[in-house]
């Protein structure tokens, strides 16, 4: 049944807030994109904008943080895979489809984060449905949408342990300007690392392929070949093509750090629907949040390069680089690495097309590496390795750079500060629309006793 209140006829209990969300129309929410950082609870300490908030820090509905997960990072079934198999698809590394591209599908990176109850990880292949289930939120009769969300983020979400995260509070681990306001009560930090292994392995089989024959040279130690001097002697490496480690990592970087963007990006309109503020900023130090600084942080496994440096390599049994120690040596590392993308090839797994036949044609017709090609894969990560006591050389193997604080906005400070238009009526009716029943008489969120 169908109301004026409730157009989507959305009988499954779920708040009023939910229907808003979906029917929010997707340019208004990017035009709405701003940063608001001042939530319920909080205190703005200044001589020009002070403000202490009068009411109570309320955290995320399940519901809402459920939703909010999905499309920071949810999966959207199989890729396409809409290229001829013998040109390019070797180059995938994974066939679920996420709601951010990725290179050569590669989605190396997850999510972390902290609440009140916890902190969290999203065990991304966990987030799918029963056989025989549709498989997107869009499949599905609209009175089943709100359940189907939250179920399928309790399937995944993983508590790594109680309380919120132990995060830096002070410098040198956060910028003091962010220090009033992150990962405070009520809030939902969102951490998204990026593993860089699993794209840099997979590039090399793209460099040190026959058709493309890098000479990748170490730049620190004279331009001498890296690992790879015996092809080079044989001539199945191109002496002329050189491309220093750096250069090569740089070229990862700048494909795999733009995922946390996506991520954040994808919080951030999400957001804008769902009537919540926050921002994306980037004052924690990556060490200290991973736990290689003065506290706990996310708990990150650190190993020691031969300079001393520590690095995170990852967060044990849960997210881990294709590095020692998790690996005895890097051809091992390579050797898992291979597992996963080519066992994501075969035909009972990867089956984008309609008929079985047309499958087992398409994942029969993607050409796989040269056993040489493998051996010279292995002998670069492992000179990386030995030479300089990690892998890569000059970015660490878990990377982290952004985040993403999503809160229930303070709505009398942008009143009171600001003028007209700081925010959106998804903000306005926010309390009315999802939290009813902690409304006032006059529909604002709980006060402070």
């Amino acid at each position: 049944m169908t109301t004026e209140a409730d157009p989507l006829g959305i009988v499954s209990g779920a708040p009023l807030g939910f229907t808003d969300a979906l029917t929010y129309p997707h340019f208004q929410s990017v035009f709405d994109r701003k940063s608001r950082r001042v939530a319920l609870g909080m205190t703005v300490e200044s001589d020009v904008i002070e403000y202490s908030s009068p009411y109570e820090p309320v955290p995320l509905s399940e519901l809402e943080e459920a939703l909010l997960v999905m499309a920071a990072t949810g999966l959207n079934g199989l890729a396409l895979a809409d290229l001829d198999p013998q040109r390019g698809m070797s180059t995938l590394v994974q066939w679920t489809n996420r709601t951010w591209p990725s290179a050569c599908s590669n989605h190396g990176t997850e999510l972390f984060w902290s609440n009140d109850d916890g902190l969290w990880w999203l065990d991304i292949f966990k987030m799918v449905p029963e056989p025989g289930e549709v498989s997107t939120l869009s499949g599905r009769p609209i009175e089943e949408q709100a359940d189907f969300v939250v179920d399928l983020y309790r399937r995944a979400k993983v508590r790594l342990h109680e309380g919120r995260a132990q995060l830096p509070t002070t410098l040198p681990g956060l910028f003091d300007f962010n220090q009033w306001n992150a990962n405070k009560p009520g809030t939902t930090l969102f951490v998204p690392i990026t593993n860089m292994t699993m794209e840099y392995i997979n590039v090399l089989f793209i460099y040190l392929a026959r058709s493309y024959a890098f000479n990748i040279v170490d730049e620190r130690h004279g331009g001498r070949s890296a690992g790879l001097q015996k092809w080079v002697d044989e001539g199945r490496i191109n002496k002329n093509v050189k491309m220093g480690m750096i250069e090569l990592e740089n070229r990862v970087l700048s494909m795999m750090v733009v995922e946390q963007a996506f991520i954040c990006q994808n919080l951030n309109v999400a957001m804008q629907a769902l009537g919540l503020g926050g921002w994306t900023f980037t004052g924690y130090l990556p060490k200290f949040v991973m736990g290689g600084g003065d506290v706990l942080g996310l708990g990150f496994r650190f190993n020691e390069d031969n300079d001393g440096n520590t690095y995170a390599v990852g967060r044990d049994g849960y997210y881990e680089a294709f590095v020692p120690p998790y690996y005895n040596d890097m051809h091992e590392a390579v050797d898992a690495f291979m597992a996963l993308k080519w066992g994501a090839m075969d035909a009972d797994v990867s089956k984008p097309y309609k008929t079985e036949s047309m499958n087992e044609a398409f994942t029969a017709a993607i050409p796989r590496p040269h056993e040489e090609t493998v051996e010279m894969v292995k002998a670069y990560c492992q000179y990386a390795y030995d030479t300089y006591g990690r892998f890569p050389v000059a970015m660490d193997p878990m990377f982290q750079r952004l985040t993403t604080q999503a809160q229930h906005i303070d709505t009398d400070f942008y009143d009171k500060h600001y003028p007209e238009g700081s925010y959106s009526g998804q903000h306005a009716n926010h309390f009315q629309r999802w939290h009813s029943e902690l409304c006032d008489h006059d529909g604002k969120p709980p006060r402070r006793q």
